[in-house]
Order: structure tokens, then C-alpha cells, then sequence
């Protein structure tokens, strides 16, 4: 009788529930790690705002700064020197415009995480929020702002 009172014991119990955090259940992926997505964006960044800077002091502010200046010199003189005809213009002018494109989609691309739930077919993007990548694409985007609108005046009758 005992055996049979353990044995539909055993057969009613209930298996414990653990509960975990909502945080540990969703599995995020991000799309690039965040330091490393900032560090590339500098580095695509880094030749616009020099450009721009050079510009600013040159012939607005009329002050001759040293490497700031040095690189819009240096960049008008190739153009100068060789127009259209250069690789090496080609190259400049395509870091000038889209270097900041991409430095913004690399940050947005480190602070980004992406969920796909299955039960109801859905795609989560969640934003961290990283100050560095945050200033990064707000300076890009001024930047790339700056340069299109300079084309568009430049370029349109």
C-alpha cells in the first residue's frame, strides 16, 4: 500500500518553473560590434572634416592652421593639377560624398539589434543607445549634408 500511495505521489507532481528574466528569452544579434563601428567611422570621417575645416579657416576665417589647412591645399592642388583625368580624384571626391554615408550606416550598424520573433512573423530593431555612435551619425549626416548641398548648388542652373 505504501508503494502505490509513493508511486501516485510521484505521478501528481507538478515539475518546477523557473522563472527568467524577459532578457535572457530574447536572443538579439547585433550587426557589428559597437567600438569597432565607431573606430571605422572616424576613419571614414576623417578626411571630410578635414576638408571642410581646411575650407572653413582658409577662406572664411582667412587663417592658414597648419595640417587642416594642408589637406584642403592639397586636395584643390591635385584637382587643379590633374581634373577629372586623376584615379586618385575620383577617389577623394568618393570619400568626401560618401565616406560620411558610410560612416553613418557602419555606427547605425553597431548600435542596431535585430529580433525576428517566428509565432507572430515579426522584425524587432532595438537602438542602443551609445553616445559616441549617436554623435558619430549626427556629425555625418551634417557633414554629408553640408557636401550635397554644395553640389546640388554648385551643379544645378
Amino acid at each position: 500500500m505504501e508503494k502505490e500511495k509513493f508511486d501516485s505521489l510521484m505521478k501528481n507532481l507538478s515539475t518546477p518553473q523557473v522563472d527568467t528574466p524577459i532578457q535572457q528569452q530574447l536572443f538579439r544579434v547585433t550587426l557589428m560590434n559597437t567600438k569597432r563601428s565607431s573606430y571605422v567611422s572616424l576613419l571614414f570621417l576623417i578626411l571630410p572634416f578635414l576638408f571642410l575645416s581646411g575650407v572653413v579657416f582658409k577662406h572664411y576665417l582667412n587663417l592658414d592652421i597648419g595640417f587642416l589647412t594642408s589637406v584642403y591645399e592639397w586636395i584643390s592642388k591635385l584637382d587643379h593639377t590633374y581634373g577629372d583625368n586623376s584615379i586618385l580624384n575620383w577617389i577623394i571626391r568618393f570619400l568626401l560624398v560618401i565616406g560620411p554615408i558610410i560612416a553613418m550606416a557602419l555606427s547605425l550598424m553597431g548600435i542596431i539589434h535585430v529580433r525576428i520573433e517566428s509565432d507572430p512573423k515579426e522584425l524587432i530593431l532595438s537602438l542602443k543607445i551609445r553616445w559616441l555612435n549617436l554623435s558619430i551619425i549626427i556629425g555625418a549626416g551634417i557633414v554629408f549634408a553640408i557636401f550635397f548641398l554644395y553640389l546640388l548648388v554648385e551643379n544645378v542652373p
